[in-house]
């Protein structure tokens, strides 16, 4: 008996100095901190709360919106503009509001008389708030769009404006992610796909949010504990959601592999010139992979700088190369623009299907945004993702120099009669 209470005895001390110490020596309870941050996560009222009829009752295959169904959508919509919380903050509730009414316009057809009547609220709305009239009258030509009925598919996501709430810059990681970093991203994720408007089409609304959080998640490097966390969380999901089984699975494959810190996947396809090679062909090079298309603005700046970026690392005869998976439809484009930009490198031709920019390499690489660009060092891992223009060449030259400092150190400290250092 006695015994029980020294283990006991011992135990509740343990706990209250664990207490004690835990934040004087930095101790981190991911649970505990997830927990707080989450109810600290500050969602507009207008995310948090329903303030519409659900969006399934509008789903009436492309008719007219009867009296009924539209008078209790504009009576809400009122309702919510001139609730206590839309007042205080306009800027930061009604763009919510605003969109969401217009989502459920997606699919009815809006009769004049109708577009009339929204087109007046809105006039009212503007002279009520002279301030914000810019942000109405661009809503006013959002919903114009809506107007012409359209497929259920069509329905614009919520979660386009929720995402700004995973933009915060103190989010973003500079080297490696920070556990508080993690938490709140956690947090946030927590807190905005159980919002009702998310929830109510979770698998559409979560591919927006879980794609926004692996693209954040590429900026830094997470630790194993802290990938072990995320990708717990991913199952807990997975668990809750069978429904949004794929998209859940699409973002625990950037996470767990396109990230900093991952062995790239191979990648094995035909060139520009027909000819076939692979990623791991250029093992033992540091390796800038560039996802690109002519058809994407974007992705012209860019030519300036890969010219550079080869002519540079070709001079002196470094251990570097630039790769490019391309997207263009139509073969003939890229052979064309890589002879007249002078683009001297070798080239994935990517465009296959239907959808030009959905071809299996970046369909493998689950690419959405274009460009793409990853560096890798001479061990295949990934080591920097969107780093551009000029942050791409300084990337790869940090690599080189980090493969350089290797190298001159394995020859200080090779064991004498190493053939590195005698040249046999």
């Amino acid at each position: 008996m006695k015994r029980i209470h020294v283990v006991v005895g011992v135990g509740a001390i343990s706990f209250l100095v664990g207490a004690f110490l835990s934040p004087m020596v930095g101790w981190h309870d991911p649970q505990s901190a997830e927990t707080e941050l989450a109810a600290a996560v500050d969602l507009p009222a207008a995310v948090e709360r329903v303030w519409f009829p659900p969006i399934g009752e509008y789903d009436n295959g492309g008719e007219a919106l009867d009296d009924e169904r539209f008078g209790r959508l504009m009576a809400a919509l009122n309702a919510a503009m001139s609730a206590d919380e839309t007042v205080a903050d306009f800027a930061g509730e009604a763009p919510f509001h605003l969109t969401n009414f217009a989502r459920r316009l997606t699919v009815p057809r809006i009769t004049e008389p109708r577009q009339e009547e929204i087109s007046d609220f809105l006039t009212e709305l503007g002279e009520k708030h002279p301030d914000h009239r810019q942000m109405i009258d661009g809503q006013r030509a959002f919903l114009s769009s809506m107007y012409s009925p359209k497929s259920p598919d069509d329905v614009p996501v919520f979660s386009a404006r929720v995402d700004l709430l995973l933009s915060d810059p103190e989010l973003y990681a500079d080297g490696d992610f920070e556990d508080g970093q993690v938490d709140r991203i956690l947090a946030t994720l927590r807190a905005i796909l159980g919002a009702p408007e998310v929830s109510d089409r979770f698998e559409k609304e979560a591919d927006s949010h879980l794609g926004f959080a692996g693209f954040l998640f590429q900026f830094g490097r997470l630790s194993p504990e802290q990938l072990a966390r995320v990708l717990a969380y991913m199952d807990e999901l997975a668990a809750a959601h069978p429904e949004a089984g794929d998209v859940i699975a699409n973002a625990r494959y950037v996470i767990e592999n396109l990230t900093p810190g991952r062995v790239a996947p191979d990648i094995a396809g035909t060139d520009t010139d027909g000819e076939t090679f692979s990623l791991e062909d250029y093992r033992g090079k540091v390796v800038a992979l560039v996802f690109s298309g002519h058809w994407c603005g974007p992705c012209r700046i860019e030519y300036p700088f890969q010219r550079a970026m080869v002519s540079l690392y070709e001079d002196m005869n470094e251990d570097a190369v630039l790769l490019s998976v391309n997207s263009d439809p139509v073969l003939d484009t890229i052979q064309a623009v890589k002879v007249r930009e002078s683009l001297a490198y070798r080239t994935w031709w990517d465009g296959h299907g239907e959808v030009s920019t959905e071809g299996p390499i970046a369909t493998e690489w689950r690419v959405t945004a274009w460009p793409t660009i990853y560096i890798l060092d001479a061990e295949g891992v990934i080591r920097f993702v969107h780093k551009r223009g000029a942050d791409m060449i300084a990337a790869v030259d940090e690599l080189l120099q980090e493969k350089r400092w290797a190298a001159l150190e394995a020859s200080m400290f090779a064991p004498a009669g190493d053939p590195q250092t005698d040249g046999s």
